[in-house]
């Protein structure tokens, strides 16, 4: 008897981090070790990333972050649970505290992986292939995924 075949989905996070990782992803694709990547929208080398995607047609899907580095969206310190006073997103500890806390206004949530989804249709012009969550926030009591996701 015919064993069923599996397909085994390697992905690689953090795409759009900074051109370094970037570099060591895009090689591990091209060598087959890697079959798709999630963008970290609001990373320091975003574009630049999307436009490896698009050059290497890499099956690419959104890597949503509520956890390091700043908001996509209008989120405003002082104004909003994700962040801190300095603007900056509360880190993972502090985010998973918040969330304990029930600290953490979902409507920020929601508002921010929104513009999230709409940054990534900016730099790739097209839906994400799948979403995931950076640093595993997805996961949290509390922290579901929007409808879209």
């Amino acid at each position: 008897m015919a064993r069923p075949r599996v397909l085994l989905v390697v992905t690689a996070d953090d795409f759009g981090y900074c051109p370094r990782r970037d570099e060591g992803i895009v090689e591990a694709f091209l060598a087959g070790a890697v079959t798709s990547v999630s963008l970290l929208v609001n990373g320091t080398a975003a574009e630049s990333a999307a436009e490896l995607a698009r050059r290497h047609q890499i099956p690419t899907g959104l890597h949503a972050n509520l956890s390091e580095g700043r908001p996509v969206g209008p989120a405003r310190p002082g104004a909003s649970s994700l962040l801190s006073p300095e603007g900056f997103f509360l880190g993972k500890m502090g985010f998973r505290e918040a969330m304990a806390a029930g600290d953490v206004a979902l409507p920020q949530v929601q508002e921010e992986l929104e513009a999230q989804l709409i940054r990534f249709r900016e730099l790739l012009g097209r839906d994400p292939t799948h979403v995931d969550g950076h640093q595993h926030v997805h996961v949290l009591p509390g922290g579901r995924m929007p409808s879209w996701a």
